[in-house]
């Protein structure tokens, strides 16, 4: 599925004058020149779109179209044919590829070739990709598709909200005069200095909701600090403070563990733990704690599919929440990354199968658990583990 756009003088522009956007628009006007294909890397709410817009109006390809595709719609079986027809619809413009991250290894080999001037269309237009993730995943897993784009792409890393200092005020000056109802909004000083001070996890896009949810919870509109406090509790001054203080006060109620075993599956049981969303508490305190529900459902989904390749982006969308989100719900409360989650899950469901069948073929391991490279397989177990698949399932059949 795709989206074609025609980009006209009148497009968004950026607000704010910190340095990072600063930096940030001299990169566009830069990359726009060449004819190189681009990968934007960028968390949700960065404005990515933003960007592509501007690149594609400032490049040669301008007086073609900006064709816009989401890579997680795009039909398994039929990855060249969709690709073939964005390129036929860009008209010699440009090619926009958003969640490139959502084609698996194999997918993404049969459109290689448009990186490497092997079709002849490739000339014609001007490719576009993106992802909110690096190259180089949480739990040090290299994305081999995206690694690859770094090397044949320009690539632009796009800023987060809270490394644009100073650009929130600003952003609220422009939201106040270019929409209505939040420009009736009156907000004090103090107030602004709160806004200012959040981290907006989810960026630009969170600041705008943000704003439009405070008009509608008064008559007046007018926002003193408590009033966007009792909306958004999370951006109290101390609100971090207070939350690791009961944080510590839950784990102290935690029974302590016994001490681990000397054996490589004592040792990786300890580092399971941590997967347990709800702290195992006295009675009593099992009333005042109940596990995150959002992050409980990712949980839930990583169990029920780790086989199967999976983002973060597709999780989050199962937990009704958003993807970066969800990576904080995952280092707040698990104590580890979504990849390392999902390694860790793989790795302890390895080793169960070579316990309970040490005559298992390592390959077949790798497969079932949900590795698709079993050179990355080895590497990994072995790195938690501390031995190879190989070594450990012999020892498993020794006893």
């Amino acid at each position: 599925m795709s989206v074609q756009l025609k980009v006209t003088p009148n497009i968004t522009p950026w607000i704010g004058k910190s340095d990072a956007l600063f930096k940030l628009k001299q990169d566009i006007e830069k990359l726009a020149c060449s004819t190189i294909p681009i990968h934007i890397t960028g968390s949700s709410g960065t404005g990515k779109s933003l960007v592509v817009q501007q690149i594609h109006q400032y490049s040669p390809h301008q007086h073609g179209k900006l064709v816009i595709s989401c890579c997680k719609l795009w039909a398994p079986e039929s990855i060249r044919n969709e690709l073939d027809s964005l390129i036929n619809q860009a008209c010699h413009g440009t090619v926009y590829l958003k969640n490139i991250d959502a084609l698996s290894s194999t997918q993404f080999e049969q459109i290689k070739d448009y990186w490497l001037l092997d079709n002849p269309l490739n000339n014609a237009v001007r490719l576009i990709t993106s992802t909110s993730q690096c190259a180089r995943t949480d739990a040090g897993q290299v994305d081999d598709s995206l690694m690859w784009l770094q090397y044949y792409c320009l690539t632009l890393v796009l800023p987060s909200l809270s490394q644009r200092k100073g650009d929130v005020e600003p952003l609220i000056s422009y939201y106040q005069k270019t929409d209505l109802r939040i420009g009736q909004l009156k907000l004090e000083k103090s107030t602004i200095a709160l806004l200012n001070n959040y981290s907006w996890p989810d960026n630009v896009k969170q600041l705008k909701r943000c704003l439009e949810k405070l008009t509608f919870i008064n008559d007046n509109l007018e926002i003193t600090p408590q009033a966007l406090i009792d909306v958004f509790p999370c951006m109290a001054p101390n609100f971090a403070k207070n939350t690791e203080l009961n944080r510590d006060t839950q784990l102290s109620l935690q029974p302590q563990l016994p001490k681990p075993d000397t054996d490589l599956e004592g040792e990786l049981t300890l580092d399971f733990q941590t997967i347990n969303t709800a702290p195992q508490l006295t009675e009593a305190a099992t009333v005042h704690y109940k596990p995150h529900p959002a992050l409980k459902r990712a949980l839930d989904y990583l169990e029920a599919h780790y086989t199967q390749p999976l983002s973060l982006s597709e999780v989050a969308e199962c937990a009704c929440v958003s993807p970066s989100h969800l990576s904080f719900l995952f280092k707040r409360y698990v104590g580890q990354s979504f990849k390392q989650t999902l390694l860790r899950i793989r790795i302890k469901t390895a080793m169960a199968r070579f316990k309970e069948n040490p005559y298992s073929q390592v390959t077949e391991v790798c497969d079932d658990v949900g590795f698709s490279d079993l050179s990355f397989f080895v590497r990994k177990f072995k790195a938690v583990v501390g031995v190879s698949p190989g070594v450990y399932r012999d020892q498993r059949a020794k006893h």
